[in-house]
């Protein structure tokens, strides 16, 4: 992309690149601090530096969109913070953060303000979803399929697009990535920048780099040796902290522990993003799980979240059957640590309906209609495991009923015990829809005995305290980022009203849903387009 300085002299901006040639993009959140100057130079020359840059080389010239000065008259604020609940407010948004709110009759110069009307309406923090494997043009890259990999995708970034508008619609204003392929991430360090610049529509991304050891590395039995140990796929302590550092000098949030790191590497990679200010939320390791001994010594590391709760559960080889007393101490070690965890319930229901129904089961209201062509080939066999033979026996069916039942047997408990739970949902597994399962996860914590506060606090308080624990803190409070949702209805009478939403603040910049849909519409003919590359290549695979 060109730059033009002075009298239109064209200026070719690049990115920085480490010594093998690859892009890095740095951290926006930076240990240590400078002063308000300093970061503001710094964050212009990054915007200059990574705003221009495009992983694909495609041309993009859409302008970046001003944040803008908003105000939302006389609007119900539900700040999800504590327990209040604040009617009759005016909620002054400048520069995309939340400026003031003003109480019935108060007065606020703001003239250069676009007025929201906010009767009838209550206004709640963005939902984030804590686990998700976003869908996007580096992971169609990335993937083994050569129907999807060779698509022609054109230079607009319209599929990511479509990808991030799906999840505002549904009032997703941030979204954590837990890793992906080399390419996704890429694209996704790239997409985070854009959407911060606001030449994307999209949720506050915060990009996971997941770091996981090979199989054999834990197996009690290996069927193969080890490979030799490397920072891509680590069995030493030195190759998991390298492999952490590299991360954080890429420009990745946070890091995902997988299951198939060794004692040393595991405990060197939690140790090590630590000591980089990285948070670490991901899959308890396997470790061979031979005896309790593997139990402690990973409690005794802990992540600063799990991913699953069903992790817990399948960690402890424990099921159905564990005793009251077993499931206190299990649940204690947990709440003692200050572990939060992403309990995935609609991700266990949704494996379960696969397995009873043999299909995908249906997605909510009008959102099968939004599932675009390449998500309906992963939804299919063979890319779908869980319709494949394999899948097709009654005691897997069994088990995977037994474990969503115990999961939220758990997930309960853990909430009693004041352990913080956060919104995941683990899409794009099939039959979950970036952003609706959100609230279909929402609605799941609903049912097991969560006040609406509390999901609404789920959803977001505690993912931005996982995250960006030095970004606020997520409430809708006077000096907090504006990612905010408008709903049509009273969420706290009703916990399924988070799905009418009359418009977003995502980064600042408010969309209402009419804008929503039609920007998705506009993407209809891409989709359409893509949807008859995938039919000709399966016509003539050859070719």
């Amino acid at each position: 992309m060109h730059l033009s300085l002075g009298a239109g002299v064209p200026v070719r901006v690049r990115p920085a690149a480490d010594a093998a040639g690859s892009t890095v993009y740095y951290r926006r959140r930076i240990i240590g601090t400078r002063t308000n100057q300093e970061s503001g130079m710094i964050a212009y020359l990054l915007a200059l530096t990574l705003g221009a840059t495009n992983p694909s080389g495609a041309t993009d010239t859409t302008p970046a969109q001003a944040a803008g000065t908003w105000l939302v008259s006389d609007v119900t604020v539900i700040p999800a913070d504590t327990d209040e609940v604040l009617p009759h407010r005016s909620v002054l948004i400048r520069d995309g953060r939340v400026v003031r709110i003003l109480a019935p009759g108060a007065k606020e110069e703001a003239s250069d303000a676009t007025i929201i009307d906010g009767r009838g309406k209550y206004l709640v923090p963005g939902f984030v979803d804590a686990h998700v494997h976003l869908a996007n043009e580096g992971a169609i890259r990335d993937n083994k399929d050569p129907a999807i990999s060779g698509l022609d995708l054109g230079q607009t970034h319209r599929y990511d697009r479509q990808v991030m508008l799906g999840l505002l619609k549904a009032g997703v204003t941030g979204a954590a990535n837990l890793g992906g392929g080399p390419r996704s991430d890429e694209d996704l360090l790239w997409l985070r920048e854009e959407i911060a610049a606001g030449r994307i529509a999209g949720p506050q991304l915060y990009v996971g780099k997941r770091i996981n050891g090979p199989r054999a590395a834990v197996a009690l039995q290996p069927a193969a040796a080890v490979p030799p140990s490397k920072p891509e796929a680590p069995t030493t302590a030195a190759d998991g902290a390298e492999a952490v550092r590299q991360a954080r000098e890429r420009g990745y949030d946070f890091i995902k522990p997988y299951q198939f790191l060794n004692r040393e590497t595991y405990r060197a990679v939690v140790d090590e993003a630590g000591r980089q200010g990285m948070i670490t939320s991901g899959h308890l390791p396997e470790l061979g799980c031979a005896s309790c001994a593997d139990r402690a010594f990973a409690f005794a590391h802990p992540m600063d979240n799990i991913a699953h709760s069903e992790e817990l559960t399948r960690y402890a080889r424990i099921g159905s059957d564990l005793s009251p007393r077993d499931l206190d101490a299990l649940v204690d070690a947990v709440a003692e640590r200050r572990i939060a965890v992403t309990p995935t319930l609609v991700t266990l229901k949704t494996i379960v309906g696969m397995y009873v129904q043999r299909a995908v089961p249906l997605v909510p209201g009008d959102w099968a209609a939004r599932v675009d062509p390449v998500t309906r080939i992963d939804w299919a066999p063979p890319a779908n495991r869980y319709l494949s033979q394999a899948f097709r026996d009654q005691d897997g069916a069994d088990t995977f009923s037994a474990g969503y039942d115990f999961a939220r047997v758990l997930t309960r408990q853990l909430w009693k015990r004041g352990v913080p739970l956060t919104v995941g949902t683990d899409a794009s597994l099939p039959g979950l829809v970036f952003g609706v399962s959100v609230q279909q996860e929402m609605i799941e914590l609903r049912e097991i005995g969560l006040r609406p506060i509390e999901v609404l606090r789920a959803a977001s308080i505690n993912a931005h305290r996982l995250f960006d624990p030095t970004g606020g803190s997520g409430a809708v409070r006077e000096g907090e980022r504006a990612n905010l949702v408008l709903l049509d209805a009273d969420p706290l009478a009703d916990l399924h009203n988070v799905s009418k939403i009359a418009g977003v603040f995502a980064q600042g910049r408010w969309l209402p849903m009419a804008e929503i849909d039609r920007r998705l519409d506009e993407g209809r003919a891409f989709e359409q387009a893509l949807t008859r590359q995938i039919q000709a290549h399966k016509a003539h695979p050859a070719e």
